[in-house]
């Protein structure tokens, strides 16, 4: 994970498969849509919209730089846009610089 913009940005792949969910990739649209459960988040990288569940809505409404990135070869999301979109509490301890999160399918 790295922080960006003040946010925390994931390579999520590992983490969405553990949970039993998908990641694709599209190289041409620089897209990507991870699904777990019956919620489905589309991400383009350089774009600070997305689509949930066919609805598009802003990554952070706060901070409109927060956007996906490709670095070193890896795409990485922004972690709490994705992963309160399907379903998961996240907990941040910026003392610690720790997220923390709970899934229940």
């Amino acid at each position: 994970p790295l922080i960006r913009n003040g946010r925390t940005l994931l390579p999520v792949r590992v983490l969405v498969e553990q949970l039993g969910g998908t990641v694709s990739w599209d190289a041409k649209a620089r897209t990507a849509t991870v699904k777990l459960g019956d919620r489905a988040v589309v991400l383009t990288v350089g774009q600070n919209t997305a689509s949930v569940n066919g609805r598009s809505m802003p990554i952070d409404a706060s901070n409109p730089k927060v956007v996906p990135e490709i670095i070193n070869g890896r795409t990485f999301l922004p972690l709490r846009f994705v992963g309160e979109n399907l379903g998961l509490d996240l907990a941040w301890d910026a003392a610690s610089q720790t997220i923390s999160f709970t899934y229940w399918p």
